[in-house]
């Protein structure tokens, strides 16, 4: 930065400051792009040059909608706009209209998109692709497609893009018959697909598309790393994670990854129930921010550790790291595991009191859990009914559940038509019900939720395992006989019983 102003300082001495030049040129864009932190130093700049040309003018909006300030690149756009001089490019439009994704606003948008059919850039593919981007972040994803489907030119960012509008925000089986359909695949459209099976829950099919990326010989990129590891944090798959991490390690040739990589491999350790990885990677960290360390806390929660979650919570403290809302998720988690009722009602009021943060629904619901679980169902409902957020389902079937735990049996039939008003397809709250009465010895209720769940055609969901073999995860659930395997397996256990029938005789009777 002070090599930059001591530029600036010649490029005023030598007169050109007013109008604009190559090396002026070159520190704003420096000053806007390439360093964030002086985009006022550069706007200042910008401001003083009478006669800007369009690149000035693009590199301000294009910084500014990465910004803190993304509007700001609507005042310079309307500023162009408004005095025509200097005009518009094929390069402006995408930067405006990325701006209008990053706040939402349709209506800004679809105006940016009728100056682009006045401007005369409607069949640029470049312009063309921020439509679709526009558009499809915005849940539009019919105004994406009909984009996509009038462009006469598509490249692989054409199908990229659309593929990861329908993957996030629209149908992922669309997502995935037009990933088939592409004439060019690239990392980043692997990315895409992995990126958005795992927000759809679909994470065998992300180790899928990693897989098919490997064979292909494309190098991973941060995203689709960060997206594999999280497909293999929700699947438990250790042998995955391990060996991304093991990837990743080679590539950069250190252990020393950003905050978020740490984060998200300390977390998927914790799930795949190997706690000394998890803790291997914490220590391994030479700067610890509040992602490492919420993610410590909320894993020794995860695994029953309270006592260590409430001392890594004052440690990170003692440090001068300010916790953030999930890191007291995972902390009230962490007393409500262990029983620690006091501390975790002493650290509930010091969220806002100490670290001014306001309670959410989910801290809300970790007190109504750390009560419940205690035993303290009274002071549990007492709590809900002075909370000044209305209680959801999660709340209330915390309360079920520690009913049936604690025989409670008056609040627990609150708790569980409470439920099934919301969800009365639900099973699992049925079945609670029926374990809470079974262990009250109320026969005529068990008997008339049974008649209830027959009436409207709700049934137990069926039981599943997951087992990996050779990094592969393979899931098997309760008379699915639709994998191909099944039926092998099935005449293999009927083959035994046959031979343990003929070597036991009567006995088998």
């Amino acid at each position: 930065m002070q090599e930059a102003k001591k530029l600036h300082a010649h490029i005023i001495i030598n007169g050109f400051q007013q109008q604009e030049t190559y090396l002026l040129r070159k520190l704003i864009t420096f000053l806007a792009i390439s360093n964030p932190s002086s985009l006022n130093y550069a706007r200042l700049i910008f401001d003083q040059i009478q006669h800007k040309s369009t690149f000035v003018y693009n590199t301000m909006i294009r910084a500014y909608f990465s910004s803190c300030n993304p509007q700001n690149s609507f005042v310079l756009y309307n500023q162009m706009h408004r005095n025509g001089r200097p005009s518009v490019d094929k390069y402006t439009f995408p930067f405006v209209l990325k701006a209008c994704s990053v706040l939402g606003d349709i209506r800004k948008g679809e105006e940016s998109h009728c100056q682009v059919v006045k401007n005369g850039f409607g069949s640029n593919v470049f312009v063309q692709n921020s439509l679709i981007h526009f558009y499809g972040s915005n849940a539009k994803i019919n105004s994406a497609r009909l984009v996509f489907d009038e462009m006469l030119e598509r490249d692989v960012a054409t199908w990229t893009t659309l593929v990861s509008c329908y993957a996030n925000h629209g149908s992922i089986e669309t997502a995935f018959k037009l990933f088939k359909e592409m004439p060019e695949k690239s990392v980043v459209s692997f990315s895409a697909m992995i990126t958005g099976c795992v927000r759809k829950g679909r994470f065998n099919e992300a180790l899928e598309f990693f897989r098919e990326l490997q064979i292909r010989g494309l190098e991973p990129n941060d995203s689709t790393v960060m997206g594999v590891i999280s497909a293999s944090a929700n699947l438990g798959s250790l042998d995955t994670g391990k060996w991304i991490h093991s990837y990743i390690r080679n590539k950069k040739g250190n252990d020393q990854f950003d905050s978020y990589m740490n984060t998200a491999l300390i977390d998927m350790y914790f799930k795949c129930g190997s706690i000394k990885d998890a803790i291997h990677v914490f220590e391994g960290v030479e700067v610890k921010l509040v992602g490492e360390w919420t993610a410590m806390i909320s894993g020794m929660a995860m695994h029953g550790f309270g006592e260590r979650s409430v001392e890594l919570f004052e440690n990170m403290v003692e440090l001068g790291v300010k916790p953030n809302a999930i890191t007291f998720v995972g902390l009230l988690s962490g007393c409500t595991h262990a029983g620690l009722v006091e501390e975790g009602l002493t650290y509930f009021k010091r969220m806002k009191s100490e670290f001014g943060i306001e309670p959410t629904i989910e801290h809300f619901g970790c007190v109504v859990d750390l009560l419940s679980r205690a035993g303290l169902i009274a002071e549990a409902v007492t709590f809900m009914n002075n909370m000044p957020l209305k209680a959801n389902a999660a709340i209330w079937g915390a309360v079920l559940n520690a009913c049936r735990v604690h025989k409670n049996v008056e609040v627990g039939q609150l708790a569980a038509r409470w439920l099934l008003r919301e969800e009365p397809w639900n099973a699992a709250v049925y079945m609670s019900l029926l374990s809470l009465y079974t262990e009250a010895d109320r026969w005529d209720d068990v008997v008339m939720v049974k008649r209830e769940m027959k009436e409207i055609g709700s049934r137990k969901s069926p039981g599943c395992s997951l087992v990996e073999v050779n990094g592969v995860s393979y899931e098997f659930v309760a008379g699915d006989k639709s994998y191909p395997p099944a039926l092998q397996v099935s005449l293999q256990i009927d083959e035994s019983i046959k031979e343990v029938k003929e070597d036991y005789g009567n006995l088998w009777d």
